[in-house]
């Protein structure tokens, strides 16, 4: 591998922000400071902004949805090359366990999917499903071969793990020196909700969102803290979208207990104009749990994010097709496969929305997109900085570009962007992992299969930001 000098750049971590260059070898940083020479690549970061590649710990690539029959429409190849794009290096996706299978196996079999396809970096989370003395025995084993974090679902039919199985898992988690990453949403209550809808013959995609109001997502989120702290265990509450939620994750942190809180760009870029019945069935593209919420909660979203209430921005992309995939839940919004695309426009609509709107610092925006994501899952200090010995994950951003969101200049297979005719900054001009060029003028120059599974530790809480 050819050494690389990214020269006379901005170098901004969650730390400081300064003029730098940068000397890659081998795939890590070996050299900071200025006036740095090399016979290698040289890369002209002048008037550029040079930061650690983005995490994105929250992805649902060609993932199932057995009870509809469909997958998400981008591949690992195709959502990799996406998420390269967009200045992501790393993501964490999912191994979902069927009933009666083993963690182990389900995390193999994820694996066996990915390695011929990525070409970033990646891990996974383990969703447990079924809850049983043998897949409880595979927690530690997992936890010990560097996948430490277990998603669980709160609702979502046979992916639901009920509140007895919850803290059976929360123990297990606390002492194998794992994290435990919840969907929380009340069951029961969303359940009632559809029916009601139902019954009225309220069918169209509105009515998902009315059928999981702000309360069932705080209800279950302060639930399930309550129950972490009787396990002990560290947790990470994912998609917050509305201030009750943060609020509850907030108070958590003030008693000590080791929460975090996720949210995404859709919870603070939009709000619930998009669900307007008078685009008819087109609101469909943007159903997705918990729901886009008011305005009012956008605005108190962004003032966690500000204040330090929540910790890290994820994608949770999802990325179903309008036609053919959106469109089999006309006359039944339950049959809607829930879900936004987003992986690559996630660092541009928080460099815009965020860093140029002066909501927050350009190391904030490191912080929440990067080091944070990285101390969260484990993988800190290797990924989510720039520093002697860290792998080269960077990207380079010309503060001033602007691009117009539309589904021709993006990359994923959806046919549509929630994002229709933005105009944002903060799209990476070159995007390298471990030192090596995969993005040159926004467009991906990369070998299929060359991204590599992640080494991550175990959590230790009192290490979580």
């Amino acid at each position: 591998m050819i050494e690389v000098l990214v020269r006379g750049g901005t170098v901004v971590t969650a730390d400081s922000m300064e003029l730098s260059d940068v000397l890659i070898r081998e795939g890590k940083i070996v050299e900071l400071g200025l006036e740095l020479e090399t016979d290698g690549l040289i890369i002209d970061a002048s008037d550029h902004w040079v930061m650690p590649g983005g995490i994105d710990t929250h992805t649902h690539l060609d993932h199932p949805i057995e009870r509809l029959g469909v997958r998400t429409a981008d591949d690992f190849y195709v959502g990799t090359i996406a998420g390269a794009c967009g200045g992501v290096t790393t993501i964490i996706d999912f191994s979902l366990q069927a009933q009666g299978e083993s963690l182990i196996k389900a995390r193999d079999r994820r694996l066996a999917e990915i390695e011929p396809d990525s070409v970033i970096d990646y891990s996974f989370h383990t969703i447990v499903t079924d809850v049983n003395p043998e897949s409880i025995k595979e927690i530690e084993s997992l936890v010990e071969a560097g996948f430490p974090s277990f998603k669980i679902y709160m609702t979502y039919g046979d992916k639901k793990v009920g509140d007895g199985d919850l803290l059976t898992l929360l123990e297990e988690v606390a002492t194998s020196g794992g994290l435990a990453y919840l969907h929380c949403e009340n069951d029961c209550a969303i359940t009632h909700l559809i029916e009601r809808h139902l019954t009225r013959g309220e069918t169209g995609p509105q009515f998902h969102a009315s059928s999981r109001p702000v309360a069932v997502e705080a209800e279950a989120t302060n639930r399930a803290i309550m129950l972490a702290e009787l396990a002990g265990a560290p947790i990470c509450i994912a998609h917050v979208t509305s201030e009750a939620v943060a609020r509850h994750v907030e108070e958590a942190r003030r008693r000590g207990q080791p929460v975090v809180g996720e949210t995404c760009p859709q919870y603070l870029v939009l709000n619930d104009s998009v669900y307007d019945p008078t685009v008819g069935f087109e609101m469909a593209k943007f159903v997705c749990s918990p729901p886009i919420r008011g305005i009012d909660q956008v605005e108190a979203l962004w003032s966690t994010v500000e204040d330090g209430v929540l910790q890290q921005v994820s994608s949770d992309h999802a990325p179903f097709r309008y036609e053919g995939q959106k469109t089999g839940g006309r006359g039944d919004f339950t049959r809607i496969p829930n879900g936004l695309p987003g992986i690559e426009t996630r660092l541009p609509l928080m460099f815009t929305y965020g860093v140029k709107a002066g909501r927050i610092s350009p190391s904030r925006f490191v912080e929440l997109t990067s080091t944070n994501p990285a101390r969260i899952f484990g993988m800190y200090p290797n990924k989510g900085t720039l520093d002697i010995g860290t792998d080269a994950d960077i990207v380079i951003v010309d503060p001033e570009k602007e691009t117009e969101l539309d589904p021709a200049c993006l990359h994923s297979a959806v046919d549509y962007t929630p994002y229709q005719g933005l105009i944002v900054s903060g799209f990476p001009t070159v995007t390298l992992s471990r030192g090596e060029v995969i993005v040159e003028d926004g467009e991906p120059i990369v070998t299929r299969g060359r991204g590599k599974v992640v080494e991550r530790q175990r959590i230790d809480p009192n290490s979580l930001p």
